[in-house]
């Protein structure tokens, strides 16, 4: 009986033991979510993680001597922001000298700028707060006033409900970019609440990712109006969304930035974006490849990285199209470190953002593609950031870049013997799209801005470049061994002689003279402006009225090995004011013993002095690759002087300062009927070769007129043409022109090897006249026809404005 009850008891306890398998099923499922949420959890700290390690760098890599003073500056400025940050209880702005009033229009007009700048200031002391190896690393009292500015700034002014006075992009990129980059920084030093009302508040002024305007408060801002972002602007918007989303642990916010990124690397043919030619434009019709294309470049790369081997990494195969951007978009406009200038747009009159600059930031922005890129092109692109870095003699690299990731990449990348660092890229390359031509030499470059009915003379927006009025109407830019001479030199510079401009001397106003798409409209008058390629050498020409239509010209350059030949004609003024063409306004460096020889003979300057010239040239016995020579095609009478120039940034643009610089410059003086100008620019040569060159004299002029311009250069055995008119011209005893065009021909023999273009890039075909029989050589794209009546057919349909090559043979006449 005992036995009995125990094996009841037995039972009793084992059946108290006995768990239903829907229990363990659900425990089990309890388990797996929980692990799943940890690991998403973790997921998204690894991503918060990363992005503050571009600021922070490698916690492996100690810190250079470089990077120590970094850290020093950077807790310099900490504490200066620190100690001048008020904190009593009836402050109304953080900073004096910041004044945040939304109540005045004064105040209205700078408040989003100004709530900016703030957040800017509490973003360099969370910098001090991390950053290792600084005397504020982990200062709690630091911490807590950050968090105080931060706390006043959202409770008071950046905030859900408020209206976006002023620029709206302060409101609905700047500010929120850097409000994420303290909260990624602090994320674990940071009350929640904090972090939730600032990504409440970037979500109220940018809740999407694909369009701006959204927000409730963007009625009364510059731009009120609900409209899709692109290029420089898109980038901005999804990094503003996607850092909320690793903030919030929003997956969904995430994966919409970086489907939103695709777009901005899909072929143009209208408005903002990259064109098939490589050239970029912002604000619908202004060359920006260089600062808002390298917004969008640095932006690109950065996002792409940070979601790189986690669960939301881009798998898009557009965005491989970078790669081909980069070496078409970049490469050609980088020279020894600096972006050239005439694709920066207005930010030519920032101190801080001159060519060399901008370039040291687009090769930071370079870095970012490294990993993802296929072999070969790896290598290539590291080339090409090695020789920027290393070429570049007059701003160092290193002490001008702002995250502690990308310094050590670049580092690591210079170090690296197996990478090449003397890419050298020679060549004529020509941006339709844009208006832009560059000729890269044997150390020297040159490039050309001109604008169209197509394309914007430049921009003046929010008060900078104020004076940026003649900047697009054919200005040259020559880049030799002066590494620097246009660093500082728009304050100082004549801004009405400008390199290669022909201008009538109205006085200019701010602003004055705009014409593009958002300001003035474009300039209709101007259609034939364009460029040929042929062969590493081309020509570029532009029927040039100016922003009123007061002076008209003819204008052109023809770019070979060694030269740069400049003709210009038809040159006239309805107001019969005075008009000049500045053939050379030089800033001259500093080092060196600078002298100035005319026609051979050395000659001290003085301010002003008109004489016949044959030749000019200036050279510096210290700097290799920085003479220059000018010979006129025949005797020219031209006013040389030598200037001490100062200007002041606030003339130009929203910064102050004072700069001073010497320069030399040569004009001619145009009569306002009909006038015109013969002269070739030879870089890196000095007194004797000019000599030489004008004895020679291997150019030809065989037109300068309302017809066409054509030179023929015997050295090379090219003609060169820029054909004004539909009227038939003879070119060469084998061909005549019957359209408007671009052309260089080579005859070897009995081959005619030839290149066009349309500039007006609304022609579909062209038409040759051929004074000889031919036959078809080459034809690629089969593009050609010839019409059995002596006549040859060009298709030049949907080139817009590329050059078309081409062989014809010359047949034997029995």
């Amino acid at each position: 009986m005992k036995h009995a009850n125990l094996a009841v008891s037995i039972a009793v306890a084992l059946s108290t033991l006995i768990v239903p398998t829907s229990v363990f099923a659900q425990l089990n499922s309890t388990v797996v979510a929980n692990h799943q949420q940890t690991s998403a959890l973790a997921e998204y700290q690894a991503l918060r993680q990363r992005w503050a390690a571009s600021f922070l760098g490698d916690a492996n890599i100690p810190f250079d001597a470089t990077l120590k003073q970094t850290v020093i500056t950077t807790n310099n400025a900490a504490e200066r922001h620190w100690s001048s940050m008020q904190t009593d209880s009836t402050r109304t702005e953080l900073w004096n000298d910041l004044v945040l009033d939304p109540q005045t229009a004064t105040g209205k007009k700078v408040l989003g700028a100004n709530i900016r700048t703030s957040y800017q200031r509490l973003f360099s002391m969370a910098k001090a707060y991390r950053l290792r190896d600084g005397r504020l690393q982990n200062n709690a009292e630091l911490l807590s006033a950050i968090i105080d500015g931060m706390t006043f700034l959202n409770q008071h002014y950046y905030k859900v409900g408020v209206k976006e006075w002023g620029n709206w992009w302060h409101w609905e990129l700047g500010t929120p970019k850097d409000i994420h980059n303290i909260l990624v920084l602090l994320y674990d030093q940071l009350p929640s609440d904090l972090i939730t009302a600032h990504t409440q508040a970037t979500r109220y002024f940018t809740p999407e990712t694909t369009h701006l305007g959204a927000g409730a408060g963007a009625d009364v801002s510059s731009n009120p109006h609900y409209r899709l972002s692109t290029g420089g602007n898109r980038t901005d918007n999804t990094q503003v969304v996607i850092l909320r989303g690793i903030l919030d642990n929003n997956s969904a916010e995430i994966e919409a930035s970086i489907a939103a990124l695709s777009p901005v690397l899909a072929e143009v043919t209208i408005s903002d974006g990259f064109y098939s030619d490589g050239s970029f434009l912002q604000h619908y019709d202004i060359a920006y490849n260089g600062t808002y294309g390298n917004v969008l470049l640095n932006g690109l790369g950065a996002q792409l990285d940070l979601v790189a081997g986690s669960p939301w990494q881009a798998t898009d195969p557009v965005l491989k199209n970078i790669y081909p951007i980069i070496f078409k978009s970049y490469a050609p406009l980088l020279e020894r470190g600096t972006m050239m200038e005439f694709v920066n747009g207005r930010a030519i009159s920032r101190p801080t953002e001159q060519g060399h600059n901008v370039g040291h930031s687009v090769i930071a922005s370079l870095l970012h593609y490294l990993d993802g890129a296929e072999p070969q092109t790896k290598r290539q692109l590291q080339s090409l950031i090695k020789t920027h870095i290393t070429q570049d003699t007059s701003l160092d690299f290193f002490t001008s870049i702002n995250h502690v990731g990308n310094y050590q990449k670049a580092k690591a990348l210079v170090a690296d013997s197996s990478v090449d660092g003397e890419q050298q890229l020679q060549g004529f390359f020509n941006y339709p799209a844009m208006d832009r031509v560059v000729y890269r030499g044997d150390d020297w470059s040159f490039s050309l801005a001109m604008h169209s009915s197509r394309l914007g003379n430049f921009e003046c927006m929010n008060n900078e470049n104020k004076q940026g009025w003649f900047t697009g109407d054919g200005m040259g830019y020559l880049y030799n061994g002066q590494l620097d001479h246009y660093q500082n030199y728009w304050p100082a510079v004549n801004r009405y002689r400008l390199e290669g401009t022909t201008v009538d001397n109205q006085l200019m106003t701010d602003c004055d003279g705009q014409r593009n798409q958002i300001r003035g409209g474009r300039q209709t008058q101007m259609e034939w402006v364009g460029s040929v390629a042929f062969d590493g050498i081309g020509a570029a020409g532009m029927e040039f009225s100016n922003w009123d239509n007061t002076l008209t010209a003819k204008k052109s350059w023809f770019m070979f090995d060694d030269q740069v030949v400049m003709l210009g004609s038809d040159i006239s003024s309805t107001i019969a004011a005075d008009i000049t063409t500045t053939v050379m306004n030089r800033k001259l460096a500093e080092s060196g013993n600078n002298q100035l020889f005319v026609n051979g003979k050395q000659w001290l300057p003085q301010l002003n002095h008109t004489m016949k010239l044959r030749t000019l040239t200036l050279t510096n016995d210290e700097i290799n690759d920085a003479d220059i020579s000018y010979v006129f095609l025949k005797p020219t009478t031209v006013t040389i002087g030598q200037q001490l120039r100062s200007g002041d940034w606030s003339e130009i643009g929203t910064r102050s300062g004072q700069v001073s610089a010497n320069f030399i410059s040569a004009t001619i003086d145009q009569t306002p009927q009909n006038d015109h100008y013969a002269y070739v620019l030879m870089p890196n040569a000095d007194q004797e070769d000019a000599q030489e060159f004008a004895e020679e004299m291997p150019i030809k002029v065989r037109r300068n007129d309302n017809l066409a311009h054509i030179i023929t250069h015997k050295d090379e055995h090219v003609t060169a043409a820029n054909v004004w008119t539909e009227q038939a011209v003879v070119i060469t005893n084998q061909i005549s022109t019957l359209s408007k065009m671009a052309l260089m021909v080579e005859k070897e023999g009995r081959e005619l090897k030839i290149a066009v273009s349309d500039p007006l890039q609304t022609q579909t075909t062209l038409h040759i006249m051929l004074n000889q029989p031919v036959k078809i050589m080459s034809d690629v794209e089969q593009r050609l026809q010839l019409d059995g009546q002596g006549n040859l057919i060009i298709n030049v349909a949907e080139l817009v404005g590329q050059s078309y090559p081409f062989t014809l043979k010359i047949l034997a006449v029995n």
